[in-house]
């Protein structure tokens, strides 16, 4: 059996290092090339959230007042990972914030991952076009609905990666 876990995180700027934090986590489950999960749970930064965020994501300070810290999500969403691959589009970005905050917790760190937008890179037929999710998503005829939330990013990265095995 092949198990995969698409993720893609929503962030308060580009850099851990810096006090940027983790403000949603979405994940897509793929199990033997079938999409089986959705789905995406917003986290309480300690800091707020800047309004250039606010205006990219939809996610507002209000809408995560009463939910969970980080702290309290990301050792579930370990747990959840276990041992299977992860796939995102630009892996660097968001295992640049997921390992910070795991090794932060004291948590194993993720290293099996698959980049779709690396696999972009090497397909001979995507060739001079820009990597970004959006322009993939139009190349190979995927609909994301929600760009920049994490549920919907997740879906479309799912779709794009089993575009790309074919």
């Amino acid at each position: 059996m092949r198990e995969y876990v698409v993720v893609d995180l929503e962030t308060t700027g580009l850099d851990p290092y810096k006090g940027c934090e983790i403000i949603e986590i979405g994940i897509t489950e793929i199990i033997n090339d079938k999409i089986v999960r959705n789905y995406s749970r917003l986290i309480k930064p300690k800091r707020g959230i800047p309004p250039f965020i606010e205006e990219l994501t939809n996610i507002s300070n209000e809408m995560v007042a009463n939910e969970k810290s980080l702290e309290e999500v990301l050792p579930k969403f370990r747990d959840y990972i276990g041992n299977k691959t992860i796939i995102a589009h630009n892996a660097k970005f968001d295992l640049k914030f997921l390992n910070y905050y795991l090794k932060e917790l004291g948590l194993e760190q993720i290293t099996k991952h698959i980049c779709t937008l690396e696999l972009l890179k090497k397909n001979k037929n995507y060739k001079g076009r820009n990597k970004k999710l959006e322009t993939a998503c139009q190349y190979y005829n995927i609909e994301n609905v929600n760009a920049h939330r994490a549920d919907s990013d997740t879906l479309a990265t799912a779709k794009l990666f089993l575009k790309i095995r074919e």
